[in-house]
């Protein structure tokens, strides 16, 4: 293909990109300002990956979002960091995003709705399996604290039982994992890195 028509057909793909959201607009800011610095390139894989463009699209913002893992090296070493005007906050700005990335893809999509109060969700969750899990051994043996169960773990909950209960939950957090990978490969590729033609 001629280096024109390629040209033409990556600028009428920008054109046709879809609107950045306010997080997603700071982390492109954030990230022309980190590619014109540099001083963190070997920190972690969002800045060499980050080098290799020059404007940051949606699906670009969201791919190198979920590469960063919050690490808070990039910030500490930052000489753009708070209280500077620039107020380059790659951590904050990236988790900010990867949250709605998470919203965005969840499957079903009515569990990304939880992502927002996701530390509430967890807390309920766990206090309400726990005690579910023990009212469940309390009314099979009768009670949890009689001398023949005491200190075994599997006279309460046989292994059997452990296995047929936690399975359908291991199973349904792969599928849900698998789909909401193939819903966020389905709708933001990254740009690849283009070398001279």
């Amino acid at each position: 293909m001629p280096p024109l028509e390629a040209l033409v057909r990556e600028a009428s793909a920008f054109a046709t990109a879809p609107a950045l959201t306010a997080n997603e607009a700071e982390v492109s800011r954030v990230l022309q300002i980190c590619n014109a610095c540099r001083y963190c390139e070997g920190f972690c894989a969002v800045f060499p990956a980050m080098t290799r463009r020059l404007e940051f699209g949606k699906a670009d913002v969201n791919y190198l979002a979920n590469l960063c893992h919050n690490c808070g090296a990039c910030l500490f070493a930052c000489q753009y960091a708070p209280p500077h005007e620039f107020a380059v906050d790659v951590p904050r700005a990236m988790a900010r995003v990867r949250v709605e990335t998470y919203t965005e893809y969840a499957w079903p999509g009515e569990f990304g709705a939880l992502y927002r109060h996701n530390g509430l969700v967890v807390a309920l969750a766990t206090a309400g399996g726990l005690a579910l899990f023990l009212l469940l051994a309390a009314g099979t043996k009768g009670s949890l604290f009689h001398a023949p169960l005491a200190g075994d773990f599997y006279a309460v909950f046989p292994h059997n039982l452990l296995v047929a209960m936690f399975a359908p939950v291991f199973l349904f957090a792969l599928l849900a994992l698998a789909l909401g990978v193939r819903r966020s490969g389905a709708t933001s590729r990254p740009a690849q890195c283009r070398g001279p033609q």
